[in-house]
């Protein structure tokens, strides 16, 4: 499944600026939520010692001036990161129009579009590994051990899916083949499964995360961290199921990618 990934980016970007570039905006859109995980870390200290530190005459402005700017540059960030992707795909097929028909440009766009999806929720994924690595070692490993089992899963199912797409685009529409309906539903069942997967091991980690914080391991303000880092994580492992089986019925349409 990664080697589909790379070898999609190398063959929709032939050139290594351009590679670069989408990289490089991958990277920046996987920070986003890095920066927001920050946000949420600043409000959690102000909310639970923000109340004791007023009562004991501390200035809290600094404090409230710092969140307000983390959550400013998060939210532009997420804006505009979103804006440039399309700047980025655009520039980049232009070069290539003449030398494709509408229906390959249209899948090429999917592609790609799909491509920078999946690349930048497997980066989100091995942030907030890294960043739950900081707070508390012993729920980073196992929170690791369930990301890795989860992926493997969704990556055999993405392997099934780009089988049966394949499959489709052999047989097309002639009568007898499979319904548009079945093929459509039975994609997004395999992506929601994939979804499932992840509340799952979600929960799992979660009620590792609750048992250590009640026995006094996790601060109470890392705590509120991990639940929403881990509802944010597993959202990822969500969306790049749904993009993962997008990316197999577009591939399956380009030829890029072989099962």
């Amino acid at each position: 499944m990664l080697g589909h990934l790379m070898t999609a980016l190398r063959r929709l970007f032939p050139s290594r600026w351009a590679r670069l570039e989408v990289v490089g905006l991958v990277l920046v859109m996987a920070a986003v939520p890095i920066v927001e995980m920050l946000v949420i870390r600043l409000f959690s200290d102000l909310v639970i010692h923000g109340p004791q530190q007023l009562r004991d005459g501390a200035d809290v402005t600094t404090a409230v001036a710092l969140f307000l700017a983390a959550l400013a540059v998060a939210r532009l960030m997420h804006h505009l990161v979103r804006i440039a992707r399309v700047g980025v795909f655009r520039r980049r097929f232009e070069q290539l129009e003449a030398t494709r028909t509408a229906s390959r440009q249209s899948w090429d766009w999917a592609l790609a579009l799909e491509l920078s999806g999946v690349l930048v929720s497997i980066v989100q994924v091995v942030a907030f590994c890294v960043l739950f690595l900081v707070l508390d070692p012993l729920v980073a490993l196992a929170n690791v051990v369930v990301v890795v089992v989860v992926l493997a899963v969704v990556g055999r199912f993405y392997s099934g899916e780009l089988h049966r797409q394949q499959d489709y685009v052999t047989m097309g529409s002639r009568p007898g083949s499979t319904p548009i309906n079945d093929r459509v539903g039975g994609r997004i069942k395999i992506a929601e499964l994939g979804a499932l997967l992840g509340s799952a091991g979600m929960a799992l980690v979660l009620v590792l995360v609750l048992v250590r914080t009640l026995g006094g391991e996790i601060a109470s303000s890392d705590a509120v961290v991990f639940f929403l880092g881990l509802r944010l994580l597993y959202g990822q492992v969500g969306t790049y199921s749904a993009g993962i089986m997008r990316f197999a019925r577009a591939a399956a349409r380009t030829d890029l990618v072989s099962a």
